[in-house]
């Protein structure tokens, strides 16, 4: 009676085990490499959404540099010109918190389309026994009246992840899924998913060690000993 039982139970958790690893291989095997800088130390992933214009992008890189300088670069919003793809203009709208803001940002795109603008919520989060840093960010469209003369992003969901790897290594992640709103050109859609990561994670790596951002400490941001 009892080795039935332990059997019973080995059987179900190697059924377990067999659907965890299916469920993950057929989620990793979604995303597709489309570019690496090894100069720069940067990967870029895309993968296609249903029902999505444009294709998901995971952009990565591992950069020497604290997790205070990165956090700070990011709520650095009148920078984000700076380094951020194709972003014309940003401005915080609403400072909720030292963790919750809501920022407006205008982004251009190529011609003949419109240039989009955005409202997007972010959160900033620190789990305390890895020190992992994440910032999770959501559209939120009807925060701020429409301009005439942008079209105003409907949908975004996206995410930086700043993780500790050691040797004072941080591993970079850039996340985004994008709904551009309104018609686009031919072409842009893959372009977009690939240049947004790529250029915005360069720009980061440039941006950080500048003194305002290198040598920052952010209340309520621990770093790793």
């Amino acid at each position: 009676m009892i080795k039935a039982r332990r059997l019973e139970k080995l059987r179900y958790f190697l059924i377990c085990i067999f659907f965890f690893f299916l469920l993950f291989f057929l989620f990793a095997g979604n995303w597709e490499k489309n570019e690496e800088d090894p100069e720069d130390n940067i990967v870029i992933y895309t993968r296609e959404v249903d029902d999505s214009p444009l294709r998901e992008f995971w952009g990565e890189t591992i950069v020497e540099t604290s997790l205070g300088a990165l956090v700070a670069l990011c709520r650095d919003a009148d920078a984000f010109p700076e380094w951020m793809h194709n972003v014309d203009h940003a401005e915080h709208l609403e400072v909720l918190n030292d963790i919750e803001f809501v920022t407006y940002t205008i982004q251009s795109t190529p011609w003949p389309a419109s240039d989009r603008d955005m409202v997007s919520y972010a959160r900033i989060d620190q789990e305390p026994d890895t020190k992992r840093v994440t910032i999770q960010v959501e559209a939120r469209p009807d925060y701020y009246p429409e301009q005439d003369e942008y079209v105003r992003i409907p949908r975004m969901t996206g995410m930086w992840e700043f993780r500790p790897i050691g040797e004072g290594r941080i591993k970079v992640v850039y996340q985004a899924l994008v709904d551009p709103g309104g018609w686009i050109p031919d072409g842009f859609a893959d372009a977009y998913a690939v240049n947004t990561p790529l250029e915005t994670l360069r720009g980061l790596r440039e941006m950080i060690d500048k003194p305002q951002y290198r040598d920052a400490q952010v209340e309520g941001i621990q770093e790793p000993e």
